[in-house]
């Protein structure tokens, strides 16, 4: 027990470095810049809580009339649970197989389990982190318009702690059993892309299956039924993932027999799955870790002619770092499932919640109660949605950092730091390129938006993306993390791509409420949309020139 506690100790310092980034910025003072851009954060996050808060109270509003406000807390639990379900995937595969801590602590006298458990333990408390933006403004904000009492909130602590557990440990699983396959093989890399695919597909087609199910039929008395007990709701929202249905029983029932019931449930279901990690673990866990770093000892013999068109001629510079840059994303199956896989997979649930739910029609309701009507609104709407979808996937924010000890290479190439960077961008660009192009299908053949609101609106999150993508580089460049030792932290735990994220956030949402003032004071839709656009075109060709010239600066100082 002692060996384990240290060891997760440790691999929680090395996963946070908070005692490097402590020496850094009161001991060496050279980070000391950060403090001020984190208050810049907190403040950019204030508009998106404040919108986030209004939705919960709106939505608690609406739900209390017809007592079914519990369904509130089955959104949140369940929206936190589907999170971890398809993106923690990425961080288990990365953690368990391809951390470089595995050459160290293998030879140690550890126990399988032991090591996998101290990954468990790291990736546990990340998810903590990840899923809180979603659920804790859920959970305090209920509780305060609930007027809960002292079970409530001693629940509430225990839900969340309980909350990430079941979905990671079904990932855990089932990469466990996939590495097992998968080591088998000499073509790693792809199997593990076509696995990871595969699951994250298998998941989506079950939660299709079960929406068409459960949203077939709506009629009259459907939808009698489905208010006529303050259940109902609650059921069908967590019908798709049982455990957000005792979780939220455990919230609403506090420290009554049904309550503590549910909250017994979840506990008890928690702790099979725990088991089943650790026992599965001992078993085939490093039977999955053997052979993934090695390297086929065959090589093909290249012609001449080959060799030459390998070989750069030095005339396109940008062509050839930009090809670098895919050959890096590519290479690593975590930075190009988290980046391009991202781009698609968040139009991918929409489209599919929205065909799901065709019969009914909500999602496409929703989006009517937005635009009302009005071309332009929707133009917005759909603005934001594509913008969204396209440079939410921290390729920007982590274009430096992604090169990680082998920075050292772009500093010796003779390559302009300037040609570098345009490379990069470009890099970034298409990656949001694919996200808009998928969310406006998405919008065209889901939510059937004109295209009379789909042009405009994609004019527009062109050139916020370009904004976008170059703000996200620029945050990159002046921090990258350079020493990281597994793939997942240069871009699931940088902190680049967290602060981008927020600035991100922070600036669509305080154009959105720019956008709705200026509605308000009689502004025509059409005008503002072209005065939108130039603006946004403003910002971005300034933006990059201060890109360009910061890189001159900042290529001569990062050390490696």
């Amino acid at each position: 027990m002692t060996k384990l506690l240290s060891l997760i100790r440790v691999s929680l310092r090395a996963n946070f470095g908070l005692s490097v980034l402590r020496y850094r910025i009161f001991t060496e003072k050279r980070d000391r810049w950060m403090i001020p851009l984190i208050g810049l954060a907190v403040l950019g996050l204030g508009p998106t809580l404040y919108g986030y808060l209004k939705l919960i109270e709106v939505l608690y509003g609406m739900l209390v009339v017809i007592g079914q406000q519990s369904a509130i807390l089955t959104f949140g639990i369940l929206s936190g649970q589907i999170l971890i379900l398809i993106f923690g995937l990425f961080y288990v595969i990365s953690s368990f197989y391809f951390s470089r801590d595995l050459e160290i602590l293998i030879p140690l006298p550890l126990k399988p389990f032991q090591v996998m458990l101290s990954k468990f333990a790291v990736i546990l408390v990340n998810e903590y982190l990840t899923v809180a933006a979603f659920v804790l403004p859920v959970f305090i904000y209920y509780g305060i318009l609930a007027k809960a009492g002292l079970p409530y909130w001693a629940n509430a602590l225990l839900v969340y702690l309980l909350l990430p557990v079941i979905p990671l440990a079904i990932v855990a699983l089932l990469s466990i059993g996939m590495m097992r396959i998968v080591n088998i093989s000499r073509k790693k890399d792809a199997l593990i892309i076509a696995g990871s695919l595969t699951l994250i597909a298998s998941g989506l087609a079950f939660q299709f299956v079960l929406s068409r199910s459960a949203g077939s039929g709506i009629n009259a008395q459907a939808l009698t039924d489905l208010f006529a007990s303050p259940d109902s709701l609650l059921t069908r929202i967590g019908a798709k993932f049982p455990p957000s249905i005792w979780a939220t029983k455990a919230l609403a029932g506090g420290w009554s027999a049904n309550g503590i019931l549910n909250l017994l449930v979840l506990s008890g279901v928690s702790f099979v799955f725990f088991i089943g990690i650790l026992a599965l673990s001992e078993k085939t866990f490093y039977r999955g870790l053997i052979g993934i770093g090695e390297i086929s000892s065959r090589r093909k013999a290249l012609s001449a002619l080959e060799i030459s068109r390998k070989i750069s001629s030095g005339r396109r510079p940008i062509r050839a770092i930009f090809r670098r840059e895919v050959r890096i994303m590519n290479r690593t199956p975590i930075f190009l499932l988290n980046g391009v896989l991202t781009v698609v997979l968040i139009p991918l649930v929409f489209f599919i919640m929205a065909k799901a739910g065709s019969r009914d029609a909500s999602l496409v309701a929703l989006l009517g109660a937005f635009s009302s009507g009005n071309a332009s609104i929707t133009a917005l709407v759909v603005a934001g949605f594509m913008t969204l979808c396209g440079t939410i996937n921290g390729t920007a924010s982590s274009a430096f950092s992604r090169e990680g000890g082998q920075f050292w290479i772009s500093k010796a190439i003779p390559v302009a730091p300037k040609d570098q960077v345009i490379a990069k961008f470009f890099h970034s660009y298409m990656i949001a390129l694919l996200g808009i192009l998928a969310a406006a299908l998405v919008c065209l053949r889901a939510f059937h938006v004109n295209i009379s609101a789909l042009a405009p609106a994609a004019a527009l999150a062109l050139a916020a993306s370009v904004f976008l993508v170059v703000i996200g580089m620029i945050i990159d460049l002046a921090r990258p993390l350079l020493d990281w030792i597994n793939p997942m932290k240069a871009i699931k735990q940088n902190l680049n791509v967290l602060f981008a994220t927020i600035a991100d956030m922070g600036i669509l949402v305080s154009l959105g409420f720019a956008a709705a003032r200026l509605l308000k004071a009689g502004i025509p839709g059409r005008s503002l949309l072209f005065v939108l656009f130039a603006v946004l075109c403003v910002f971005a060709a300034g933006s990059f020139l201060l890109l360009l010239k910061f890189a001159e600066k900042r290529y001569r100082e990062i050390e490696i």
